[in-house]
């Protein structure tokens, strides 16, 4: 419902509607959105649930850690299984 560019192959996507903040902005580059819909690849998400333990690595999410070191998205652990 929105007529904006997508890049393709991505697990998903944010609609952001832009909260001006001219100091951040300006400063910082820093940009604060508000966040008017999301969408998700349902190879990745569905029902509610994230499946990146289902897909190849080229679907997995990259996390920026801090100094230039990233981690994309790793297994996953349930706390439901951990014994107390």
């Amino acid at each position: 419902g929105f007529d904006l560019p997508a890049v393709e192959g991505c697990a998903a996507w944010l609609i952001c509607e832009l909260i001006p903040e001219p100091h951040n902005q300006q400063e910082h580059d820093l940009f604060i959105g508000k966040v008017i819909a999301a969408y998700a690849d349902d190879r990745v998400f569905r029902n509610g649930h994230w499946y990146y333990h289902e897909v190849d690595a080229e679907w997995k999410s990259l996390h920026h850690v801090a100094g230039g070191h990233y981690y994309t998205i790793g297994d996953p652990a349930d706390a439901n299984l951990i014994q107390p």
